[in-house]
């Protein structure tokens, strides 16, 4: 949001309340979600729920997408559905669906915006639990067109439909379906910190496993004499109960109809069945039960020189009547830290083109930010470096480069088909990042790499599942496996290492500066760094809250997880990053959640950023009044509101 600075120097605090309250009257609805009971047909899966975009571009008169579909034991795909975008210069055409070289379906193409399109799948055959396609497009075309990425024919909001009934497991190995649904973690009522410990690190080498695709998972507390879910899962879904007491290994049992999975072993051994189900030796547990043995598993240690291979970047080529793109991705969780200095070797090729064309260049860029450019010449290859600028890096930060030249045509077929190359072989550089780089929660998950500390004050089901869902949560953001290593609060606080911590009531946290605390009536914001300024809000009444924050202390980085006193409102904010893929979205270095209110996320400095004439109402103090205005809309009406701003941190005193 730009708020435009033109007020006159005597602007009364209520003012700025009543405004903003004005701006955030509206409310949000709750939607809720149907369920399917053991052995229907699973609902139609988004691709997004399969680990693909919902969204398939097909750039050229002629464009191809490959695409491959996870298929579980006794189901098969048989339509994908979406929604049509045309150019506005196509008249028809067709999408022909291939499997290897045979064509499965030719479907037409309804020239318009958001025409449904239904491309059917029978006769497709499954080859170890997946369905590999080709999608072709071929478009009939009239008068100008201008086939570039921007003007791709695109379908949107595509989801496959499958038939048939999903197989009840009856090995280890084959417990968790291709595709993943959701799982559901029993634990004792009493849980204990090694049967914890196991519910966490499950729950990440779940979400890793299944990545991209988004996984929910839910952890619920049964007695410890129980080790049966009180319901059965629903199509796509597992459960799995952890319990310290039960028989050592894993084991398949079977309830109402479906299947589930008990963990058992000692404290000793309880973390190590459990990192067996998604362990590589996982698929030759071919029976009912089995008892892992130890399993050697290192963290992933950060490396300053690696390859784009070595990022999961593939060799790419684009041939194209339009001037020809290719994108690659920097994931800063592949790098194996928060970087800093980040250097790409770029090597490729490029067709020359026609002589009346011109040299042109291939244009690099980070959004619609160009931060190079690399002459072409007539030998038709590129060898160079290229520095990737800090402000600019993000958790993932999408390159792209476009070979651009004046010589295409207006009329289609009249143009000069261009292709562009780009190896995975280059090289790419990088330096831990100290502060990280971004700051607050885009420096997560990579500033907890490669192992970070997770502890908690109470330890009891609830602080599990919270654990669960914040690891889960990271992990969503992460193309490697976090190391999470359970400790007890007193060990995190005087480590050396990253950690997470959960203090649900607010009691029991070291001794630390955060974004965002209270007394119970006044609200302190304080920005990151030795000079780091502050500023304060005053409520009568007050409120109450709970928080995620992002903190330094020590060169390490702390994720704090807390409340002012009431952990229904930690629970609350939890919940509500687990919906709707939240967690990549997540701004600032606090989100806090009121009790009946939307969470709202705070950048410590934005907020206190500095202003040129401090009689002037600034930044800072729409921030916070916006902060104020947002946690008490609907809770305070009568009330009072003080804003102060304070140079540099707060007194010890």
């Amino acid at each position: 949001m730009y708020v435009r600075q033109g007020y006159g120097r005597r602007v009364q605090a209520m003012s700025v309340l009543i405004a903003v309250l004005g701006m955030v009257a509206a409310s949000v609805g709750l939607a809720g979600a149907a369920s399917a009971a053991p052995g229907d047909p699973p609902p139609p899966m988004s691709l997004r729920d399969l680990g693909s975009s919902t969204t398939l571009a097909f750039e050229g008169q002629q464009g191809e997408i490959s695409l491959s579909l996870p298929v579980t034991p006794d189901l098969t795909p048989s339509v994908l559905r979406a929604e049509t975008q045309v150019p506005a210069f196509v008249t028809g055409g067709s999408i022909d669906v291939l499997q290897g070289e045979r064509l499965i379906s030719r479907t037409p193409l309804t020239a318009g915006v958001g025409a449904p399109i239904s491309l059917s799948l029978r006769g497709v055959r499954v080859d170890q639990n997946a369905v590999d396609l080709t999608l072709r497009a071929y478009l009939r075309v009239e008068g100008f067109c201008q086939f570039d990425p921007e003007n791709a024919l695109r379908l949107t909001n595509t989801e496959v439909v499958y038939t048939g009934r999903e197989a009840i497991p009856q090995t280890v190995a084959g417990f968790l379906p291709p595709t993943l649904r959701g799982l559901t973690i029993y634990v004792p009522d009493d849980v204990r910190e090694a049967e914890g410990a196991a519910a966490v690190n499950l729950a990440s080498a779940v979400v890793s496993q299944y990545a991209p695709a988004p996984v929910r998972i839910e952890t619920v507390p049964l007695s410890r004499g129980s080790m049966v879910p009180p319901t059965a899962a629903g199509p796509l879904e597992r459960q799995i109960v952890i319990n310290g007491d039960a028989d050592p290994g894993l084991a398949i049992e079977t309830s109402r109809g479906s299947s589930y999975l008990v963990i058992g072993g000692s404290d000793e051994d309880l973390l190590t069945q459990t990192q067996f189900l998604t362990s590589n030796l996982a698929p030759i547990a071919l029976s009912s039960s089995a008892v892992a043995g130890a399993l050697h598993n290192a963290p992933q240690l950060p490396a300053s020189v690696q390859t784009l291979s070595d990022l999961g970047v593939p060799d790419q080529s684009i041939t194209s009547a339009a001037w020809p793109r290719v994108t690659f991705g920097i994931d800063q969780t592949r790098l194996g830290w928060s970087a800093t200095g980040v250097r790409v070797q770029l090597i490729g090729s490029y067709s020359p083109g026609p002589s009346n064309s011109g040299n042109g260049a291939i244009a690099v860029r980070v959004g619609d930010r160009v931060i190079t450019t690399i002459p072409t010449d007539g030998s038709g290859t590129y060898n160079t470096w290229v520095d990737i600028p800090d402000d600019v890096l993000r958790r993932y930060t999408e390159v792209s480069l476009t070979l651009e030249r004046g010589n295409l045509g207006e009329t289609c077929g009249s143009g000069y088909r261009n292709t562009l190359s780009m190896s995975s072989a280059g090289e790419i550089t990088s330096e831990q990042a100290d502060p990280p780089q971004p700051a607050g929660f885009g420096s997560l998950p990579q500033a907890l790499m490669p192992r970070t500390q997770l502890a908690w004050t109470n330890g009891d089901a609830a602080d599990v599942g919270r654990a669960v869902a914040i690891v889960a949560g990271l992990q969503s953001m992460s193309a490697v496996p976090l190391g999470i290593d359970v400790v007890s609060m007193d060990t995190a606080a005087s480590s050396g290492q990253p950690a997470i911590l959960i203090s649900a009531d607010g009691e029991g946290l070291p001794e630390m500066t955060l974004p965002l605390t209270s007394d119970g009536r006044t609200l302190t914001v304080t920005s990151a760094g030795e000079s780091g300024q502050a500023s304060t809000v005053t409520l009568n009444p007050g409120i109450e809250f709970g928080a995620l924050e992002v903190t330094r202390q020590g060169g390490r980085s702390l994720l704090v997880a807390t409340s002012t006193d009431d952990e229904r409102d930690l629970d609350a904010l939890l919940q509500w990053l687990s919906t709707d893929d939240r967690w990549p979205a997540l701004d600032g270095d606090a989100v806090l959640q009121v009790s009946g209110q939307d969470p709202v996320s705070v950048a410590s400095d934005e907020v206190n950023a500095p202003d040129t004439d401090s009689e002037q109402i600034g930044p800072w103090v729409i921030g916070v009044a916006l902060l104020a205005a947002v946690v008490l809309a609907g809770a305070v009406i009568f009330g009072t509101l003080v804003i102060r701003r304070r140079r540099g941190r707060p007194e010890s005193s």
